[in-house]
């Protein structure tokens, strides 16, 4: 090796003291991270909602309406069965497009599809629109995040 190839004691010692100080930098900005941005396990789950009564929502049909601040939807199947879920894609987070001449909800930004039961029949997604808890209370339809 010629001198100009090797490293300097100093400029060694000066990097192996730099891992000391960069662990010191990294680890409370990770423990910051962990308190601005907690897990989903830990957030207050939002309160149940009433978004329609039976009576205004006919058998195939479909509303809809906001839920913790993002776009949902809720379908009736029939006259028993009603859906409800989120309407962001799981691939990236678009918003889904509700098209009633293919009874799917389609995703512009690349091409996913959900069926009807939010299930993922095309495209990216990798898996099926978050799904919501439904009940009916009296002529109240009423939703509310599943809990884990």
């Amino acid at each position: 090796m010629s001198k100009k190839e090797q490293i300097s004691r100093r400029r060694f010692l000066t990097i192996l003291g730099g891992i000391p100080l960069a662990g010191a930098v990294l680890a409370p900005t990770a423990a910051m991270t962990q308190f601005l941005y907690p897990p989903a396990s830990l957030r207050t789950p939002p309160k149940p909602l009433q978004v329609a009564s039976l009576s205004e929502l006919p058998v195939g049909g479909l509303k809809e309406f906001e839920y913790n601040d993002a776009p949902a939807a809720l379908v009736r199947k029939s006259e028993q069965e009603i859906l409800a879920f989120y309407r962001k894609c799981t691939h990236l987070g678009c918003t889904v497009i509700w098209k009633p001449e293919d009874k799917i909800f389609f995703c512009p930004c690349h091409g996913g599809k959900f069926d009807l039961d939010g299930k993922n029949i095309g495209g990216p997604p990798p898996k099926p629109l978050i799904a919501l808890q439904v009940t009916v209370d009296g002529d109240k339809v009423i939703v509310q995040e599943r809990s884990a």
